[in-house]
């Protein structure tokens, strides 16, 4: 009996090694999946991160390329020197050197990289046409305005972003355009437009080598000033004959200053002593039966109401809240809220960037003066001493203007005539349901 007693004594404790040996290879197993877990969890959230990452700097860039198209359009760089100026060509592209080279976004310690560029070829000018009826090759070309290439109003945006490490990439697309601020999309096409007399305008030269009418009124001629002359294109020539410069010079004689030796783009219609020529149509019903807001309507795409406020948009109606009255060095939208002077050096739009000025009151231009674009002027006009208009004058007011100075006013029209339209400041728009990501 002692001896089967201590044979059962030497076996006690195997089941609760087997029990223990159970729970450690459970534990084991249930540690090595939660780290497993916890690496693919730290792995993901790692991802996520860094996609959000490069999205933030993929939207920052697209907010970045619409900011910039919005102040001038696709061209206000010149390529070839980096200098501010527009030299017909598409700034941020795919190909240049300077876009392809991603900025560093950095916040706090960590620094990510992000890039955009434009696209204004063919296909994609066609699909940012922010007016569907547009969007149609109508020359076969290829190009929906007409001139390859050279639409600097709308493009397609592409916009990229990194991660701080680079392994995570974003690309945004957008499409960027304008809204026509004119009536039929094209400016005025006369230099000088009103419902009045010609006042002032009987005391200035006018030089219009696009189209063959240069004054248009609803009241009497009233040519008086003996400086008084419009000048046409020769008779027999197209546009086409001549580069832009040539048709947009002030200069209607050449060498210019030299009345005795008429330039080879210009000839005389209209002059105080032969009278008015062909070119001058006055005492048109059209415009003198028109209320102001009917007027208008002639030629713009938006109402008062709308064009004030984009001026506003862009803080280009004056006063502004900063107290700004003077609209020299503006381009794009002005609107004036009063009276206007405007005084030798100040100088409202330019070639490239023609402004929009709206006077809603009188408007004087003292010699020295200078603006490009269209001036539409709801009350009179003064003019004392010299001053220079390279595009159109709209006047709505029923009374005729007065003033002895001399006014050198030349016709630029803005598009039409198969010129490839310019950006105006305060007309960007994203084109609705343009967005793409991925």
């Amino acid at each position: 009996m002692k001896t089967i007693t201590h044979r059962f004594k030497s076996q006690q404790g195997a089941a609760s090694l087997l029990t223990a040996l159970v729970l450690l290879i459970s534990i084991t197993l249930v540690i090595l999946l939660t780290s497993k877990e916890v690496l693919v969890e730290t792995k993901v959230t790692a991802d996520n991160y860094r996609t959000s990452q490069a999205t933030a700097a993929a939207s920052a860039a697209m907010n970045q390329a619409e900011a910039y198209f919005m102040t001038g359009g696709l061209d206000q760089i010149d390529n070839d020197t980096g200098d501010a100026g527009a030299d017909g060509l598409v700034d941020y592209t795919s190909a240049s050197p300077f876009s392809l080279d991603p900025d560093d976004l950095t916040a706090g310690t960590q620094t990510t990289s992000a890039q955009f560029y434009f696209d204004n070829s063919d296909d994609n000018a066609c699909d940012c046409q922010a007016d569907a009826s547009k969007t149609i090759d109508s020359d076969g070309d290829g190009d929906c305005f007409g001139t390859l290439g050279k639409n600097m109003t709308r493009a397609l945006v592409t916009a990229k972003g990194w991660s701080d490490d680079g392994t995570a990439v974003r690309t945004v697309t957008q499409c960027m355009g304008t809204f026509d601020i004119f009536d039929n999309g094209d400016g005025p096409k006369q230099p000088f437009v009103s419902k009045a007399s010609v006042g002032v305008f009987g005391n200035a030269t006018i030089i219009n080598r696009y189209t063959n009418s240069s004054i248009w009124t609803g009241g009497p001629n009233d040519i008086s000033g003996a400086a008084f002359a419009t000048y046409l294109r020769p008779s027999n020539t197209e546009t086409s004959d001549y580069t832009k410069a040539e048709l947009n010079s002030d200069c209607e004689v050449g060498p210019c200053g030299d009345p005795e030796n008429p330039g080879p783009n210009t000839q005389m219609v209209s002059n105080n002593a032969a009278g008015a020529g062909i070119d001058i149509i006055t005492d048109d019903a059209t415009l003198s039966s028109k209320t102001a807001d009917q007027f208008f309507d002639m030629f713009f795409a938006l109402t008062r109401t709308q064009l004030m406020k984009a001026a506003e948009n862009v803080n280009q109606k004056l006063p502004n809240a900063a107290g700004v009255t003077n609209p020299n060095g503006m381009t794009g939208i002005i609107w004036i809220d009063g009276n206007l002077t405007l005084n030798a050096g100040d100088i409202v739009g330019t070639p490239t960037n023609p402004s929009i000025l709206v006077v809603d009151g009188d408007l004087t231009l003292n010699g020295g003066a200078a603006v490009y674009g269209v001036i539409y002027i709801t009350g009179g006009i003064q003019i004392a001493g010299g001053a220079l208009v390279k595009g159109s004058v709209i006047g709505e007011s029923n009374t005729a203007s007065g003033g002895g100075g001399t006014l050198k006013l030349v016709y630029v029209p803005i598009g039409g005539d198969d010129q490839a339209p310019p950006f105006i400041v305060g007309t960007g728009m994203i084109v609705p349901g343009s967005w793409k990501d991925w």
